[in-house]
């Protein structure tokens, strides 16, 4: 016959089981991309953009940014939180070079990121020596998965 405590603690194993099992089936892969537009006041003639992939299982972050015909070498590279092109950003993080084209990388998301990303909200601005603020940026809007077979 099974104990009380057998019962008990089955039960609890069970619970503390079923607790995870949200977490793990929200896991999902979400992509962004988007092409680069001059800063405001900027008269950059630039062209390129960014791909973004989402993994939610660890907040990992990857993207691949190609750029052309900026006015000199890029000398830095933020991921930015922002509305529209027009809205100036917030959230800044830092994204690491060297500054060459094709720029590649992963970063972690903090938990607002995230949401800001899923809301297409989120952009990559490069800046140059002339521009060192930022000379182009590229809003990450999402990509619908492709359809499953």
């Amino acid at each position: 016959m099974f104990s009380k405590q057998k019962i008990t603690l089955s039960a609890a194993l069970l619970t503390g089981a079923l607790a995870f099992a949200p977490a793990l089936s929200h896991a999902e892969t979400i992509s962004a991309e988007g092409h680069f537009a001059p800063q405001k006041a900027v008269a950059a003639q630039a062209t390129g953009g960014a791909r973004a992939t989402l993994e939610t299982r660890n907040n990992a972050l990857s993207y691949t940014i190609t750029w052309n015909n900026l006015s000199g070498p890029v000398v830095g590279a933020e991921l930015l939180s922002a509305k529209s092109l027009s809205d100036p950003a917030a959230h800044g993080l830092p994204l690491n070079g060297p500054f060459t084209t094709p720029l590649s990388g992963t970063v972690t998301l903090s938990a607002d990121q995230i949401q800001d990303f899923r809301d297409g909200k989120l952009y990559v601005s490069l800046g140059t020596a002339a521009h060192p603020h930022g000379e182009v940026r590229a809003q990450l809007s999402p990509v619908a998965a492709p359809a499953a077979n």
